[in-house]
């Protein structure tokens, strides 16, 4: 038989904890920079393949109709540069709404994120420059 102490009141859930807004803008900010990379990686795999692929087929047939498979790139490349204009103004977006709803000082996101080694710096200044120029 079980005997249940009588005196203990139920005890209440803890609220969630809220992830402070300056570690969710570094966390978007290293999200944002993995796609780029993960995009930037896929173009030179497709750039790669198809120039490997058109010359070797002209080799093979003996015919250079199989090199017009250079005229790919140039879409290849205005592909790849509209996808990353667009994560990129995702980030700014995401950024500007979370300095406005939630009170993210940028500066201080700028300054922790310059702060870290593991960031290309030439790209943390040209996602930041964009960011200037939006409307900060």
């Amino acid at each position: 038989m079980r005997h249940e102490n009588q005196n203990t009141a139920p005890v209440a859930p803890k609220p969630p904890v809220e992830t402070p807004v300056l570690l969710k803008a570094v966390n978007l900010t290293f999200r944002t920079m993995e796609r780029r990379v993960r995009l930037y990686r896929n173009l030179v795999i497709a750039v790669s393949l198809t120039t490997m692929a058109s010359v070797i087929l002209s080799v093979i047939l003996r015919r250079w109709v199989a090199l017009l498979g250079f005229l790919a790139l140039p879409a290849y490349v205005c592909g790849y540069l509209s996808l990353d204009n667009w994560i990129v103004r995702a980030w700014c977006d995401r950024v500007l709404a979370m300095r406005d709803e939630g009170g993210l000082n940028v500066a201080q996101l700028k300054q922790t994120l310059t702060a870290l080694h593991c960031i290309p710096h030439a790209t943390l200044h040209s996602m930041f420059a964009t960011l200037d120029s939006t409307q900060l």
